[in-house]
């Protein structure tokens, strides 16, 4: 089966709550007043078998303005940036990292799965991340900024962003956390100069 497919088997129930397909980034999105929900389906067809994951994530706009001012980024992407993702596992125990299908039967069965997970907990968790403070109490409360992906730096500079626009009493404590872990991590001059520039700016924000 081919990936379009199944895209096209999630359309009807995603638009019932407000989602749309953007073919131009391939997930599915919804706007709302400060930024975008999204939901990205992954699907890989395998000679024995195909597997179905799904990621959620949420894009708040001033935040993705403000840091790629500092950040190298490649053409276009601050547009299409995401301020925070997690796999549907990460969001409910009760979705496996990936869904093993063999056939159609075994299909309608995972999308039932699905289904019920973004009712019960994908559409709520989407929901309560779309407030910027929810959002950065959930960068704030990994307590030791150990970020363990190769987005270290954009974690560091979206968690700030955050707390400076949004839970400013946070700000001094996540604005230290990530300035140590920069320099402990040995970051090369250029992230550590891009880093300081951007919290000379956060500094002076009213």
């Amino acid at each position: 089966m081919r990936k379009l497919e199944i895209i096209e088997r999630h359309q009807d129930f995603f638009a019932e709550f407000g989602f749309q397909f953007d073919s131009a980034y391939s997930f599915y999105i919804k706007n709302f007043e400060e930024g975008k929900q999204v939901i990205f389906v992954h699907y890989t067809d395998q000679p024995d078998e195909s597997n179905l994951e799904y990621s959620l994530g949420v894009r708040i706009d001033l935040v993705e303005e403000i840091i790629h001012r500092f950040l190298p980024s490649l053409s276009n992407y601050s547009e299409r940036s995401l301020t925070l993702t997690l796999p549907s596992y990460k969001i409910s125990k009760e979705i496996p990292r990936k869904f093993v299908i063999h056939n159609n039967w075994e299909l309608s069965q995972v999308l039932m799965k699905a289904e019920k997970f973004f009712v019960t907990d994908g559409f709520p968790w989407l929901g309560k991340m779309i407030d910027p403070v929810e959002l950065e109490r959930a960068f704030f409360h990994k307590r030791d900024y150990s970020f363990r992906t190769q987005n270290f730096i954009y974690n560091a500079f979206r968690a700030t962003a955050l707390a400076k626009l949004y839970n400013p009493q946070d700000y001094p404590l996540v604005r230290e956390g990530f300035l140590s872990q920069i320099e402990q991590k040995h970051m090369t001059p250029f992230t550590i100069a891009s880093y300081l520039q951007f919290l000379a700016f956060l500094d002076h924000k009213d």
